[in-house]
């Protein structure tokens, strides 16, 4: 069967917003290596365009599953020497971005008795850590190994897990590879240490376990309100997608699952706080220096309330998982484009390939793409496997 003119669109909408998303990493920092940033993006959109075709034509057609796996393997060891290489030989105080030292200084000064949203990183004195409290202790086993950058090798494999859970088929794993290993975006991630996509990583895995368990919210409600209240203790960013996500269920449930959910949700990231709101009872630091200042200081809250109502309006209705992911994909992207731009508006960033304007925001989108595409490529495997047997198949976009 032929795909529909809308399944050609949503499916290169994915590709489009991945090229788009390591453009701008190019063409912001290929000029501090000396180069041509127009030459460099030109060349760059010509690679992963033809990766792209390549790979839907040819190279998924003809890679066996035995070969994918031992692709994936020789990949998966790669990306996870390339981690170490950057732990092992970039020194991190040599760079300027700081989530790195904002969690392990915030572990430094937790094990000795200091505040730990009242330490400034290593680069500026008005920077604080920012995540909330379960993400540095998701990040102290790798603190004890030395750096808590080993927590990037930990979260890619958990997320290839899930990938390969999902879907059980080591092709998927090996596309995701791909794509990863030809994103700027990503190899930036890994050079500065940073833990933005370790964390959507850890988000994504935990919705792709979800919808392949199935764990529904009629029957298992609780357990998801407790998920949602640990991912919500993680960082606000990575709320967004599983808000989209359990959104319609919770509001098709009974007013006793509403209602429960939200206790328990927010009572979970209560209990992740309390220390820290009760750290110091005769000035109580906690309430002019804490996660939320961090996060949304700077943010716009017009445009909050909008893309709130934007979202109300993708996740309202009952949704596919690959419309959800493809929703999603483009969302977060456009989501954080905005923000950038209030904050170059704003002055409060000079430009969007000026130092301290953090692009790094826009790669959040880019696991939900690769997923989607994952999701393009089981429904067009499924369509074909029916149309061999004479039945009629009928796309999700059709």
């Amino acid at each position: 069967m032929h795909k529909t003119t809308k399944y050609f669109i949503a499916e290169g909408l994915q590709w489009l917003l991945i090229l788009i998303t390591n453009l701008l990493f190019v063409c912001k920092y290929s000029p501090r290596a000396g180069l041509n940033p127009i030459i460099c993006c030109f060349i760059y959109a010509v690679i992963f365009s033809g990766f792209a075709l390549l790979y839907r034509s040819q190279i998924n057609r003809r890679t066996s599953e035995r070969i994918a796996l031992g692709l994936s393997v020789a990949l998966t060891a790669l990306l996870v020497a390339s981690i170490a290489i950057s732990i092992i030989y970039i020194d991190p105080y040599s760079i300027g971005v700081d989530r790195w030292s904002a969690t392990t200084f915030f572990l430094d000064g937790l094990f000795n008795g200091v505040y730990p949203y009242g330490i400034h990183t290593h680069l500026f004195e008005s920077n604080f850590p920012s995540p909330f409290p379960l993400w540095h202790y998701l990040n102290f086993p790798f603190w004890l190994m030395g750096d808590v950058g080993w927590i990037q090798a930990f979260f890619l494999l958990v997320f290839l897990g899930a990938i390969y859970y999902y879907f059980r088929s080591w092709k998927s794993v090996l596309l995701t590879l791909l794509i990863l290993l030809g994103s700027p975006a990503y190899w930036w991630e890994i050079a500065t240490r940073s833990d933005g996509v370790s964390n959507i990583l850890l988000v994504c895995a935990c919705i792709l376990f979800i919808e392949r368990y199935p764990i529904k919210m009629e029957n298992k409600w609780w357990l998801l309100a407790i998920v949602s209240g640990c991912i919500a203790s993680t960082r606000l960013s990575s709320v967004i997608p599983l808000a989209l996500y359990l959104f319609y269920p919770w509001l098709a449930a009974n007013w006793k699952v509403k209602v429960g959910f939200i206790v328990i949700a927010t009572g979970v990231v209560f209990c992740f706080l309390v220390p820290y709101i009760f750290w110091d009872t005769n000035t109580w630091v906690f309430f002019s220096r804490n996660p939320f200042l961090s996060q949304t200081s700077l943010g716009n809250t017009w445009l909050l309330v909008f893309m709130v109502i934007i979202a109300i309006c993708i996740s309202h209705k009952k949704q596919d998982f690959l419309h959800y992911t493809s929703s999603t994909s483009i969302y977060m992207f456009a989501f954080m484009m905005l923000m950038l731009m209030s904050l170059i508006y704003t002055g409060s960033a000079n430009g969007i390939f000026k130092f301290g304007c953090d692009i790094s925001y826009l790669t959040l989108s880019v696991p939900f793409a690769v997923i989607a595409l994952l999701l393009f490529e089981e429904q067009e495997n499924n369509a074909n496997h029916v149309s061999t047997s004479g039945t009629h198949r009928v796309f999700p976009c059709d």
